[in-house]
């Protein structure tokens, strides 16, 4: 062991000198330790050689392979005959690190050298002549000042120079050959540098300085060795004592003598250990621990007592096996082990301050694992419940068990075996608990012991409420309070022999009741149950709820199952699920401690108090320690030595010695709270690995300060370890990547850090740990890096990056623009068709809302105008109106129909009601309708079918519908002149011996045709093939019905050749169900309709097609308002133009795209605009009109259907003048045009009155108002500036002349000039009437050069010269 070493341990030895002093006195028999085997990765069982490297690593040598630990895991390096790198045995004998660092590895045949940076291992060995037919096996390894290494080997002792990697050749005389030559089993190099060498025939010590050797001789009385291969061992305490373990025994060096002796203690003359000894190990409080083949034996410090431990099959923490073959001290002051066949040991003195008491099968052990109370009695026995042995009682003295169980054959025994609660009265009297054969008394001055039993009678109120017992209590009358599961609290009454059940009317306790205690009132007894907390009087029996929980706090209450009072009036309430609370009972506040503030878990079975200051919980996952001032938590759990993660209900005491016990699971602990102390063993911390991109790269060592690595290389991984054995799992680790990490990142106990895609440059990684108790290694471990650059990202890529940029840009600028353009072009026509899908989207929600209220009154209009149409008296004038008054209203109730058709297919509920018909005539009495547009159009439009009479189930609307459907787009897209024809077929197909047979209905046209992009689209939703009319669901709805029909529908088309559409429909009613077929005379009257629908098309598409003319454009008379009319119905734009075609000048648009272009370039004076139209509806209209500043000016009235206030509203807030609904009074609208243009004049009359005349207490109340105050602002700040100018007022007002011209112009009918010449001059009379000033210093101060100009101005302003008026504004 090196020096850094050596202060790190006594330290370590100072901080813990106080806990361990006790150490001498401690019965050593009761060691616990740690077992690791092959089980946890030891490579083989057989561990003879154990030491510490300075970095704080284990290495365990085997007799199969060498390991490394780390306190997590092992990692195995053995021999492979096909690895030279490997080492030269996997048998392990001896291990040694030199004073540089270095590992050594003695094996059965040759030395070794360990390479950290490879992983590797170097073997040395003697020359072959020297190897004669034997292994060159090496047994010890010692090292000397000068660094020389020296080495007893089954063929003698050899010497090896570690600088120069080579044995050394010995030199001496005859005497010196035999010592060197013979095998040697043990090696010393003591502090005053003599080589103490044991071989198989004598003892020796080589003085290394003067060259000389002295033989001694073996203790008197020792046999002869028969056995050449036994372990030897020298040692030398921190006395300088000599000490020789070998066959016989243990020997010391007499100094007084010079003769080994064997050692005896002061007070006996007999040998201390007779058992072969193997190793001997000093631990820092001066204790020899002694390593035989039959046990350990501990010396203690003052040499007087000695302690012999053994393996013990019934406890798995006692010693793994009795044959020791290495016993080592590591760094922190703990042993570890080695055994032959028995894996290692290892004491942590930590894990030995809980004494653990499991159940076994001698009566040295519980009976029974689980265990639920304690008592402690007179003489200081222990009573242990358990909850399937009854009663167990410890005897300090003898350290064995008495039992005491329920004997079915002894009316007078314990009544169960499940035992769930005791205590001892004042009397000295045992009162016991039961599960399920109620409670049970027993004194224990009467022999043998007879146990009355008190059980629940039943129709007996004066009996136990319940036979099982969960909690006891003996309050100041010494009454007995019980209670109960499922039966509440109970009290008795010993003396007189009475049980008194306690009602809990209000359910403030609940049935369970887990815990009774005192309270600080005497007459009172707090009392856990079920619902919580509560207080109960004793004399009175009343019961009242403690709310713990606060005062404001409405939470229900977990089962309360422990509660203890503190010395400063504080209750702590331990639940079963929601931690545990402190309670002041003064301040009434609450404290409450749960697994996110600390404890491990929130079910808190027990609670008490230790001398210092401290309360301990019992929970099911560990103990937890809370200092009662600061509130810091330290957990404990299995890994400490606990009997398990799980405590039991009601199973801890305090007892006289002031030493905790806590029952649960598999048995108890008991403890000295004042034994157990931080951790101060600060960890060592070590990178172990580094992986890039998930490979192993390097492996870390002290050589290795830095790592560089490529650009490719910036995925990679550090693995480290904190070196403290002590429960390794609870060590915490924390890291930082300088260079990209700004803080720490704690990353509990995982052992690894990843770093992903970091950038080229230089970083420090760190890494920090602390050891069980959260004690920080603060320096931790750090390695720095750099990431090289990418080739390509150097300077003088960038000068080629450069250089080719600049090329680039020159050849591809006119490709470029070309681009930018095609991709704006594609975005427009994306945006265009994602905006015409929104436009159909919220037409078709509108129209379907509003459509089933629509269809009762344009009934009442088609019925009176259809029969108006029959009359014979109408003129032509009366009959036209009437005709488009028809048309109009069919194509409405058209339109209705469709969306209420596609609405229902979308939702479900579009239902078929097909009957049996002969589909010919159906199809020939449809083309009939279209015959006059055939003429119309000239186009050649013929029916064909194969047979005359084919029977078809089908739905006579819905079939309409299709075919109507399906003709009307082959009208609309074939020109005049063209071809459309109607096929009508059947055709069947046999499959798997089944024949299915369909009508085929097929339409052909000759026109434009459909392209191969758009065909595949055809059939959806809201497409339509480049057109504006129409909804564009039209052929979807029809593929939907036919659909319904189980049929199929397929399209073929080629461009400007022609379209062709198929339908198919299954003859026969196997694919309909009863509720789809539907007899023929019902749909009559449901066909009506339908046919209003067909004829209103046909005769519109024949109106548009013979009133197709050019509009003349009319000239526009400036002496007239313009008025610009939007309405995307050409019908009602007519309309509405007619009415102020007379007396204005008229303008119209079909959208508010157009208008808005219209508005930008006329003056418009007035704009009407209907509020739903395609493109831009009025309201985006009115809003784009009140908040452009070239057109806000302008007044709005909108026209639309819709009524509510809410619509009224949204289009008031935009900014209209009027709102009026459809359908309007002309003379109404006509009027509110006149009003709101003699409005804008009043308006104009305003500005110039208040606004331009009082400039300062204009009130901005609109965008228009807004434009005068600015401009205002700007001519009142230059109104002394006599370079300011018409220029100069347009630049500030950021509008171009004609804009600025127009605008003043409307808003105050005068020119730019005039309105700046307004302002001065108002001014100017506001500082005649309230200053001093002279005239003519008013006119120059306002920018007026000439005199005479300015009185003339002025009196055109105000019609009197500026004198007259100072005079007449005087007062």
């Amino acid at each position: 062991m090196n020096f850094k070493r050596y202060i790190a341990l006594l330290i370590y030895s100072l901080c813990l000198c106080s806990v361990f002093s006790q150490e001498q006195e401690r019965d050593y028999k009761a060691l616990k330790f740690r077992n690791f085997s092959l089980q946890e990765g030891l490579s083989q069982s057989s561990v003879l050689s154990i030491i510490q490297d300075k970095k704080g690593f284990l290495w365990f040598g085997t007799r199969d392979g060498l390991n490394i630990f780390d306190g997590n895991e092992f990692k195995v390096f053995r021999h492979h005959s096909q690895d030279f790198g490997s080492l030269s045995n996997s048998f392990v004998k001896v291990l040694h690190e030199d004073a540089g660092g270095n590992l050594w590895v003695g094996t059965l045949d040759g030395l070794n050298k360990y390479n950290k940076e490879t992983n590797t291992f170097q073997r040395y060995t003697i020359k072959t002549e020297e190897k004669r037919f034997d292994n060159f096996e090496i047994w010890s390894i010692a090292e000397d000042k000068d660094g020389f290494l020296w080495i007893g080997t089954n063929l003698g002792l050899k010497k090896f120079d570690t600088k120069k990697g080579c044995f050394v050749k010995l030199s001496g005389t005859h005497s010196d050959a035999v010592l060197f030559s013979t095998p040697v089993r043990a090696l010393l190099v003591s502090s005053d540098q003599e080589l103490w060498v044991k071989t198989t025939e004598h003892i020796g010590v080589y003085n290394l300085k003067t060259r000389g050797v002295k033989y001694y001789e073996y203790p008197k009385g020792t046999a002869i060795e028969l056995n050449k291969n036994n372990v030897s061992v020298f040692y030398q305490d921190k006395d300088k004592n000599i000490w020789l373990g070998f066959k016989e025994g243990l020997s010391v060096l007499n100094k007084t003598t010079d003769l080994f002796e064997f050692f005896s203690l002061t007070a006996q003359k007999k040998r201390a250990v007779t058992d072969h000894v193997r190793s001997l190990c000093e631990d820092y409080l001066g204790n020899i621990w002694i390593g035989t083949y039959n046990g350990l034996y501990i010396l203690d410090a003052s040499k007087k007592t000695i302690s012999h431990v053994v393996h013990d099959e019934k406890n798995p923490n006692s010693l793994s096996q009795n044959s020791i073959y290495k016993v080592y001290q590591d760094i922190k002051g703990d042993i570890w082990i080695g055994t032959y066949a028995g894996g290692i040991s290892y004491y942590d003195r930590s894990f030995d301050v809980f004494q653990h008491f499991s159940s076994g099968a001698d009566q040295t052990k519980l009976n029974y694992k689980v265990v639920s109370a304690f008592i402690e009695d007179e003489n200081n026995n222990l009573w242990i419940g358990t909850e399937g042995g009854g009663i167990n009682v410890y005897s300090k003295k003898t350290g064995v068990f008495t039992y005491y169980k329920n004997n079915p054959k002894n009316a007078n025994s314990l009544s169960a075996n499940n035992v769930k609660a005791m205590i001892q009265d004042r009397a000295g009297n045992f009162w016991i608990g039961t599960h399920d054969e109620g409670l049970n008394f027993l004194n224990p001055n009467k022999s043998p012991f007879q146990f009355k039993h008190f059980k629940n009678e039943p129709h007996n109120e004066g009996s136990l409420s319940s036979n099982r017992i969960i909690a006891l209590y003996e309050d100041e009358q010494n009454h007995i309070w019980i209670g109960t599961s499922g039966g509440g609290l109970n009290v008795l009454n010993p003396e007189a022999n009475t049980v008194i059940r306690i009602k809990d009317t209000l359910g403030l306790m609940g049935k369970l009741i887990y815990k009774i205690t005192k309270s600080s009132n005497k007459n009172e007894l707090l009392i856990g149950g079920s619902n919580g907390l509560a207080a109960i009087n004793i004399n009175s029996k009343k019961i009242s709820k403690v709310n713990y929980l606060g005062p404001d706090n409405s939470q229900i209450s977990d089962a309360v199952i422990s509660i203890y009072n503190d010395t400063h009036n504080n209750l702590w309430v331990g639940t079963e699920g929601d931690g545990l609370y402190r309670y002041n009972k003064d301040t009434k506040e609450t404290l409450k401690f749960d697994t996110t503030k600390g404890l491990p878990n929130d079910v808190i079975y027990g609670i008490v108090a230790d001398d210092a200051n401290h309360i301990w919980l019992s929970t099911n996952y560990g103990l937890s320690r809370i200092h009662l001032k600061t509130y810091r938590i330290k957990n404990f759990n299995a890994s400490d030595g606990l009997q398990s993660n799980e405590f039991n209900y009601g199973a801890y005491l305090k007892n006289k010695k002031g030493e905790l016990l806590f029952g649960g699971a598999n048995g108890f602990n008991i403890f000295d709270p004042e034994a157990i102390t931080e951790n101060t063993f600060v960890p060592p911390v070590t990178i172990t690995e580094f992986k890039v991109n998930n490979k192993p790269y390097l492996n870390i060592s002290d050589s290795i300060q830095h790592i560089t690595l490529k650009h490719n290389q910036n995925v990679f991984n550090f693995d480290f370890v904190a070196l403290s054995f002590s429960q390794p799992d609870k060590n915490q680790y924390a890291y930082k990547l300088e260079g990209f990490d700004t803080e720490w990142n704690y990353i509990g106990n995982k052992k690894s850090a990843t770093y992903t895609n970091l950038d080229s440059g230089d970083y420090v990684f760190k890494v920090k740990a602390s050891n069980n108790d959260g004690l920080w290694n603060e320096k931790g471990a750090a390695m720095s890096l750099t990431i090289l650059p990418a080739p390509w990202l150097t300077w003088w890529a960038y000068l080629f990056y450069a250089v080719l940029l600049t090329t680039i840009i020159l050849m591809v600028r006119k490709y470029s623009l070309i681009r930018i353009r095609e991709r704006n072009e594609l975005k427009q026509e994306r945006l265009e068709k994602e905006r015409i899908e929104e436009v159909n989207k919220l037409k078709l929600e509108l129209f379907t809302n509003i459509s089933h209220d629509f269809r009762t009154p344009l009934t009442l209009i088609l019925g009176p105008l259809e029969r108006l149409l029959k009359r014979d008296d109408l003129d032509t004038f009366v009959r036209g109106q009437h005709e488009i008054m028809y048309r109009n209203a069919s194509t409405l109730m058209e339109l209705i129909n469709q969306l209420l058709d596609f609405r229902k297919n979308e939702s479900g509920k579009l239902l078929l009601r097909a009957s049996k018909n002969n589909i010919v005539p159906f199809v020939n009495e449809i083309k009939l309708a279209f015959n006059e547009l055939a003429r119309a159009k000239d186009i050649d439009f013929t029916l064909t079918s194969r047979e005359q009479d084919i029977e078809v189930w089908f739905d006579q609307t819905k079939l309409k519908k299709i075919i109507f459907n399906l003709l009307s787009n082959a009208f609309k897209f074939t020109p005049n002149g063209g071809r459309i024809t109607i096929e009508i077929s059947i055709s069947e197909k046999t499959k798997n011996l089944k024949t299915k047979r369909w009508v085929k209905l097929k339409v052909t046209d000759n026109g434009r045709g459909i392209s191969k992009a758009n065909k595949k689209f055809i059939f959806d939703r809201f497409y339509q093939l480049g057109e504006r009319s129409g909804t564009g669901i039209g052929l979807s709805l029809t593929k939907n019905l036919v659909e319904l029909h189980k049929g199929s529908i397929k399209v073929k088309s080629s461009e400007n050749k022609g379209t062709a559409f198929s339908v198919k429909l299954p003859l026969g009613h196997a694919h309909l169900n009863k509720v789809q077929m539907v007899e023929t005379k019902v749909l009559s009257e449901e066909n009506k309709t339908f046919n209003i629908e067909k004829a209103a098309y046909v005769d519109k598409s024949i109106v548009e097609q013979q009133e197709q003319k050019p509009i003349e454009t009319m000239p526009l008379d400036k002496s007239l308002s313009t008025i610009l009319i939007v309405e995307d119905n050409v019908e009602v734009r007519t309309f509405i133009k007619s009415i102020f075609l007379k007396s204005y000048n008229v303008l119209d648009a079909e959208n508010g795209v157009k208008a808005i272009e219209i508005a930008k370039s006329y003056d418009i004076d007035l704009i009407i605009s209907d509020v739903m139209m395609p493109v831009m509806n009025g309201m985006e209209l009115c809003d784009k009109i009140k908040s452009n500043i070239k057109t806000s000016h302008i007044p709005v009235i909108l026209l639309t259907a819709k009524t509510s206030q809410e619509n009224q509203k949204s289009g008031f807030q935009l900014g209209a003048d009027a709102y009026i609904t459809k359908p309007f009074d002309a003379h109404i609208l006509e009027v509110r045009v006149v009003n709101l243009l003699k409005s804008r004049k009043n308006l104009i009359n305003k500005f110039k009155k208040d606004i331009i005349l009082q400039p300062k207490e204009l009130t901005v109340t609109s965008a228009d108002e807004k434009f005068l105050k600015k401009a205002i602002r700007i001519v009142e700040s230059n109104i002394s500036n006599p370079e300011f100018s018409i220029a100069s007022f347009i630049d500030e007002m950021g509008t171009s002349r004609s804009v600025l011209y127009r605008k003043l112009k409307a808003l105050t009918d005068q020119s730019i000039s005039e309105f700046i010449k307004t302002i001065k001059l108002k001014r100017a009379g506001q500082l005649i009437s309230k200053s001093d000033m002279n005239i003519s210093e008013i006119a120059y101060d306002l920018g007026f050069n000439d005199l005479k100009h300015f009185r003339k101005s002025f009196k055109k302003q105000f019609n009197v010269l500026p004198s007259q008026y100072r005079e007449s504004h005087s007062d």
